[in-house]
């Protein structure tokens, strides 16, 4: 068996799964910016409560892809010792690779799908309103605290 044909990157294991995922991020992040006009623009709106619980089930879900990608990223974006060969050492490179060795490997695709998540997050909050409520408070906050600078100083 030639050396090259096992570091074939269409052999690699794993590398059509992070290809695939990959492939399919991108119309996502397509509709995501759809919908993000169409909630920018006024045209879609969604109940305050509503997305309250669905934000709560984002941040969850965000937080494990992120944990998954950092935590568990450092654990698989090291050499595999699969035996003192050529083709061991091969295959070790080639399964590395799929895990993280290219925009398309499995840890940046998770990367990428975290941000997504976030931009869905940003979605809902400004969709619901809540955004601009959490703003408001943020200012009534800041007055309130300069207001009572005021008092004191006088």
């Amino acid at each position: 068996m030639d050396v090259t044909e096992v570091g074939a990157g269409a052999n690699a294991p794993g590398l059509g799964f992070a290809g695939a995922a990959a492939a399919s991020l991108a119309p996502v992040a397509r509709e995501l910016d759809t919908v993000g006009r169409r909630v920018s623009s006024g045209q879609l709106r969604l109940d305050p409560e509503s997305a309250r619980t669905l934000l709560a089930e984002l941040d969850g879900l965000c937080a494990r892809v992120r944990a998954l990608a950092e935590r568990e990223g450092d654990g698989i974006d090291r050499p595999l010792r699969l035996g003192d060969n050529v083709v061991a050492h091969a295959m070790g490179t080639r399964l590395r690779g799929a895990a993280s060795g290219g925009p398309d490997a499995a840890i940046p695709v998770l990367r990428r799908f975290a941000a997504q998540l976030e931009k869905v997050r940003g979605i809902v909050a400004t969709a619901s309103g809540l955004v601009r409520d959490q703003d408001e408070a943020a200012a009534e906050q800041l007055g309130a605290a300069g207001r009572a600078d005021e008092v004191e100083s006088t």
